[in-house]
């Protein structure tokens, strides 16, 4: 099979957009915590009364836990 020019084309890279300053996206991306753990934290400190800056501080001190169901265990 002949090769052509067309073959050697360079593929575009594709930049990400980085997330605006302060939004929770960044702060999720800093502290290295999935953004929909994040929100869900948020929002239920929000529901309890707090402020939502001080709801994002506490929520992102809090360490992060094992993802996803728990499996059985393999022995007996």
């Amino acid at each position: 099979m002949k090769l052509t020019v067309r073959d050697f084309q360079p593929v575009q890279q594709r930049t990400k957009s980085a997330p605006r300053e302060g939004s929770l996206a960044h702060h999720a991306q800093v502290s290295g915590m999935p953004v929909g753990t994040l929100k869900t934290r948020v929002k239920k400190l929000v529901d309890k009364g707090i402020e939502r800056e001080r709801a994002i501080e506490i929520a992102l001190s809090q360490p992060i836990g094992p993802q996803g169901r728990p499996r059985k265990p393999t022995h007996r």
